[in-house]
This record gives structure tokens, sequence and C-alpha cells, in this order.
């Protein structure tokens, strides 16, 4: 009756374990270990054997940390000198842009001079063209030229 009593005893601390409740015998305790079934006879019992609790090595888990944070270190530190190499050549293009708007201006102002009338006469004058005498106009009504002859222009 005395084994029946103690199972009993173990059945109602594993109800109030699941339960959330404390046992009801003083300060906390390791749950017990649940007792060997009965030996048959002619077997002696063995004892379970006891498993040593393992807590999970911190070596590996502290070079992990680590090489996480080497990584994300060398990572920033890429991602600095490609954006400062990105702003090198950023500074190096706005340069370029301000001399080619530069050297435009100059090209605009080159055609301005050389499309105004003194230019033209002057380059005219370097090819050895003249300039011209005064116009004389042919009246469609009458088939007369009119106006006064020049030099250079036909004579009637």
């Amino acid at each position: 009756m005395a084994a029946s009593t103690t199972r009993d005893d173990a059945a109602r601390q594993a109800a109030r374990a699941k339960a959330g409740a404390a046992p009801a015998r003083g300060p906390a305790r390791a749950p017990a270990r649940p007792k060997a079934a009965p030996a048959r006879r002619g077997t002696a019992a063995r004892p379970a054997p006891r498993q040593p609790q393992r807590t999970p090595p911190r070596v590996p888990f502290v070079l992990l940390v680590l090489g996480l944070m080497a990584g994300a270190l060398v990572s920033l530190l890429m991602l600095r000198a490609v954006l400062a190499q990105d702003a090198f050549t950023l500074s190096q293009l706005r340069t370029d842009n301000r001399e080619l708007q530069l050297y435009e201006e100059r090209l605009r102002q080159e055609v301005v001079y050389a499309e105004s009338p003194d230019a033209l006469a002057d380059r005219a004058a370097e090819l050895g063209m003249e300039p011209g005498e005064e116009p004389l106009f042919v009246n469609l009504d009458t088939g007369r030229v009119e106006g006064e002859p020049g030099t250079g222009g036909p004579q009637q």
C-alpha cells in the first residue's frame, strides 16, 4: 500500500506542476524523478542512467556575434569609401559641366559676331567682293528699267 500512496503523491505533484501550482510541501525543489517500474521477478531493478544537463557552448555563439559585427564594420567602411568616390566623381563632373557651359557661351558669342553686318562686310572684302551699286527695277507694265544706272549696271 505504501507504493500505491507514493505513486498517488507523484501523480498529484505532476498534475500540480502542469497546472502551474506550487507543490504542497516546503520550498521549491527539483521535480522528482519518475520511479523505475517495479522489478520483474528474477531481475534486479537498475536505476536509469542520469544525463547531466548540458548548456550550449558559448564560444561558437560569441564567435558568430563577433564575426557579424566585424562584417558589418567592413561593410560600413566599404560603403563609406564608395560614397566618397561617388562624391569625388560628382564634383569632377560638375566642374567639367561648368567648363563646357563657358565654352558653349564663347561659341554663341562668336556666332553672334560672325552674323553681324560688319563682320559679313569684312569677310566679303577678304574674299574680294565689292559693295553693290544702286539697284535697278523693271516695270512690268511698261517693260522699262527704272532707276539710275551705275557704272556696273546695264546700259540703255
